[in-house]
């Protein structure tokens, strides 16, 4: 019975002086069910805000990572543009030392080819 009707049939206020009695009331059962939904609710709170934090360090610690993989990767990309420099550079002096031997080579040739036509003329007269 609840409070009221007691009140309404007996005339007092019944108290309830226990835990256990209070329990074993419908008003008693109802507060015990809604502290009960209250502390759920306040655990599933904490447990919310746990794994939140929990996923933000992740995420945190995630980025860290890709940012020192991608500080790695661009110290990887300019030495690589270096190696590529000099190799261009080995390649023009190169070339250039190739040309200046065809360069040589040509002017010998040309000599020779004068020579042979001196030597030619000399000899036929």
């Amino acid at each position: 019975m609840s409070e009221q009707k007691k009140k309404k049939k007996t005339g007092i206020a019944a108290k309830l002086t226990s835990e256990s009695a209070k329990a074993n009331t419908v008003n008693g059962k109802r507060a015990l069910y809604q502290q009960t939904a209250v502390d759920f609710q306040s655990a599933a709170n904490e447990m919310l805000q746990s794994g939140i934090r929990d996923m933000q360090a992740g995420v945190k610690k995630q980025m860290n990572k890709y940012k020192e993989g991608v500080r790695d990767m661009q110290a990887g990309i300019h030495d690589m543009q270096l190696g590529i420099k000099e190799q261009i550079n080995k390649y023009k002096e190169g070339a250039a030392a190739f040309q200046s031997g065809v360069a040589e080579m040509m002017s010998s040739t040309v000599e020779q080819i004068k020579a042979n036509q001196e030597y030619t003329k000399q000899f036929y007269g």
